[in-house]
């Protein structure tokens, strides 16, 4: 029996509706062998499926930043608002109480696509280097915003190191591109009235919680600001926590600008 070429065309997008359909599962499953696993070279290998599931099943859809993976567990999914870049991110524990973050970068304006590993967080990150893209360090970015024009634009993230050796941290970072197409992290454009800083990053107790955020207008960064339970802890970020304070980072003219002691009402 001879069938028309419909039908075979039919069948090539069904099964790879099909495989779509399984990613989610897929992703699910190895992210489920990790958290029991106690073994770390295994854990790295589910992390690899996990990386090489996601790159391959980015390069069978036909728009990358606007899609999602639905129902992935433990996965970080954004996009920009100029339906440019699309950042994945996830991280799984390793020795020592560490752990290994894992980020895929999309450009869209470069069709090209970046996977990164980091394990340092951000204890000891300095917030006046600028980073290339093997010298990520890790961290679960959950907001994008672009930050310039368009002949020079760059993108703020805010992002989470949760409970690195006995500290979360949370970041404001600027990712931008060389004219080659490289990922680099970190732009002089923080003002603190301290001297221009590439990213900001704020240390605080694992039993805290944090808010750092676009409001609503996405004009501004609000945040928490952080203080020692007592004087004796001075330095001791591992002791700091939200002192009922806030403050911002105003975005204007591509310069992140720190505006303390805000009203928290008139930013929601």
């Amino acid at each position: 029996m001879k069938y028309p070429e419909a039908f075979f065309l039919f069948q090539l997008v069904l099964i790879g509706q099909l495989a779509t359909a399984q990613v989610p599962d897929d992703i699910n499953y190895y992210f489920s062998r990790i958290i029991v696993s106690t073994a770390e070279e295994e854990k790295l290998a589910y992390n690899d499926s996990i990386a090489n599931t996601l790159l391959s099943y980015l390069e069978s859809v036909d728009d990358i930043v606007a899609t999602d993976i639905p129902g992935v567990k433990y996965l970080g999914q954004i996009s920009s608002s100029d339906s440019l870049i699309k950042i994945l991110t996830w991280n799984i524990p390793i020795s020592n109480g560490n752990n290994l973050y894992n980020c895929i970068i999309y450009n869209d304006s470069l069709e090209k696509k970046f996977f990164l590993k980091g394990d340092a967080g951000l204890q000891n990150l300095d917030v006046g280097k600028v980073l290339k893209a093997g010298q990520w360090y890790g961290s679960l970015y959950y907001d994008i915003e672009p930050l310039g024009q368009a002949d020079d634009i760059s993108y703020i993230l805010i992002g989470f190191d949760p409970d690195n050796l006995n500290e979360n941290a949370k970041v404001v970072e600027i990712l931008h591109f060389t004219k080659e197409g490289e990922v680099v992290f970190g732009k002089k454009v923080f003002d603190s009235g301290k001297g221009n800083q590439a990213r900001m990053i704020f240390r605080y107790s694992p039993l805290a919680t944090m808010m750092l955020r676009f409001s609503d207008d996405r004009a501004r960064i609000v945040f928490d600001h952080l203080s020692p339970t007592s004087e004796q802890f001075e330095g001791l970020y591992k002791y700091y926590g939200p002192d009922f304070s806030y403050d911002a980072l105003e975005i204007k003219d591509g310069n992140l600008i720190v505006v303390e002691d805000i009203d928290i009402r008139n930013n929601n």
